[in-house]
């Protein structure tokens, strides 16, 4: 790492970072219940507002920001979407955690309306699937999405060092897909540092469909793990028990396209027990291991914004990664937006890190270890004796981290040096820190303060949630952001009208016509 440093010592790789963030946020009733109130209005429409938008439920919001090259002024715009939502929602609430709770039926959990256009049908009928196949408990947890690409001059200077012949396009997907891989070998860590969801309610492990053997953390209904940082990420959040039979590789992008499109391919005899279309309602978009490419729950994505029609796995084919989609990241419960200045710092070394280290191909074996290492880490990563799989032996976690750390402190120092600043170091030695003072983690605090309070999970976080809600409600926007939004919102209406206006083909056809682009040749 540090023989590369120096070969770009003269680059100002800080001004090359390119992030953004697309952010779950949970409406909910002043008592905490999930909203059964429709997308408000005023918020514009779902389907093509460019910031404000829903998820799986109509109450599960998204907030999506522009990329950015400044991440304070990245997180203001994300505080000014929350600020002009909550001006938007009488007296409901923003759920301050990934983990929802009091949750009654999941039949009353509203799946998300994007219109009577083929479109936005697509993306309602694919909700409904979710909920037969899953329920919808799992559909609402919530989390951030980070979003991390850097500029073509910083690809054209690591070009000319490799001495590379490939186009540099294709030299961008090779390094991105060898970010991914380090993103898998290390998925671990951010649920260790980040984790901010170490507990849950009775009442969403009511509605799951397993059996876990969870502990009472309390007489009022909270569970949890020994040790547990992010339960968002372990087997009882985002989980396909079927995805075990599909073979998604990282190793380039046409071995990823391929694996993704045979799942999308490949029937499934429990989902084809569901049906497709039964009585002329359609209950899933097809029955077989994934419905579309979104139901693979990985934790970094490679991505390239699609055209209209466009298949996310087309869409890699036709131009190669653009931006890779880092999804392991909760919702920071110590931070009204759900996110820090200081983790935005890190998760920027971080993924800098994930693609400047050369690393071998993997195989499916190693992918199935690595991907074990995050789900003991979300489980129990607070254990001080847990061990991890290195690549080649198990080794105690936290000299695995230290060893990652090392690394990251060399890359920290650069950016500082290019800022005159310490913003990065000062980040990293933060979460530094809490490997061996697990006090720090979020996750340990959380769970401190309830001991402290005798306050169970949920009502935590709903006082949380109230304070947040109140203090971003109370704030100012300033003129010119409001009249932005306004018009956002009052655009996507009409957008959406033209969108409905113009379809030709009946739905049956308009999903033929689409999954026609991953047919097999």
């Amino acid at each position: 790492m540090k023989d590369l440093l120096n070969k770009i010592d003269n680059f100002k790789v800080s001004s090359s970072l390119r992030r953004g963030i697309e952010k779950e946020s949970l409406r909910v009733t002043k008592e905490g219940v999930i909203s059964q109130k429709p997308h408000p209005m005023a918020l514009g429409s779902a389907l093509t507002h460019p910031s404000i938008t829903t998820d799986y439920s109509e109450a599960l919001l998204e907030f999506v920001t522009p990329v950015y090259s400044d991440p304070v002024e990245m997180l203001k715009f994300l505080e000014d979407l929350h600020v002009y939502t909550l001006q938007q929602m009488d007296e409901e609430i923003l759920w301050a955690n990934s983990m929802p709770c009091l949750l009654e039926k999941e039949t009353k959990i509203p799946i998300a309306n994007y219109g009577s256009s083929n479109v936005g049908k697509m993306k309602s009928v694919y909700r409904r699937g979710l909920l037969h196949r899953y329920g919808s408990a799992m559909q609402v947890i919530s989390g951030i999405h980070f979003n991390f690409s850097l500029s073509d001059d910083f690809f054209l200077l690591l070009h000319d060092i490799e001495e590379s012949t490939q186009s540099i396009q294709d030299f961008k997907s090779k390094m991105y897909m060898n970010a991914a891989r380090n993103i898998h070998r290390h998925s671990w860590l951010i649920p260790f540092v980040f984790g901010s969801s170490p507990a849950i309610c009775q009442s969403f492990l009511n509605k799951t469909r397993g059996e876990f053997s969870l502990k009472k953390f309390d007489d009022k209904g909270t569970m949890y793990f020994d040790g547990s940082t992010s339960l968002r990420l372990s087997n009882l959040g985002y989980t396909n028990s079927e995805q075990g039979k599909i073979k998604i590789c990282y190793n380039d992008i046409n071995s990823y396209a391929t694996g993704l499109r045979e799942a999308i391919l490949t029937p499934e005899k429990r989902y084809e027990d569901i049906g497709i279309k039964v009585d002329g309602e359609y209950k899933q978009l097809n029955s077989n291991i994934l419905q579309i490419e979104n139901e693979y729950y990985s934790g970094v994505r490679p991505k390239r914004v699609a055209l209209s029609g466009e298949s996310p796995t087309n869409a890699l084919l036709r131009g190669g990664v653009e931006y890779l989609e880092l999804r392991s990241v909760d919702v920071n419960a110590f931070s009204p937006i759900g996110i820090e200045i200081e983790q935005v710092y890190f998760l920027d070394v971080f993924l800098l890190y994930c693609l400047l280290d050369k690393n071998e191909l993997l195989t499916l074996e190693m992918n199935k270890r690595f991907r074990s290492n995050q789900e003991l880490v979300a489980r129990h990563g607070r254990q001080k004796n847990l061990n991890l799989f290195n690549g080649s032996e198990d080794v105690p976690a936290r000299e695995l981290a230290k060893e990652v750390f090392d690394n990251l402190f060399q890359i920290a120092s650069k950016l500082d040096n290019e800022l005159g600043e310490k913003y990065y170091t000062n980040s990293v030695q933060h979460f530094y820190d809490s490997i061996d003072d697990s006090s720090k983690l979020y996750s340990e605090r959380i769970l401190n303060e309830m001991k402290e309070t005798g306050m169970c999970f949920f009502s935590t976080t709903m006082a949380r949630s109230h304070d947040y809600s109140k203090r971003l409600k109370g704030k100012s926007l300033s003129e010119q952001v409001k009249v932005d939004l306004d018009q956002a919102s009052a655009s996507s209406h009409l957008k959406q009208k033209e969108i409905e206006d113009s379809d030709v083909l009946k739905f049956d056809q308009f999903l033929e016509e689409y999954f026609k682009q991953n047919s097999r040749p």
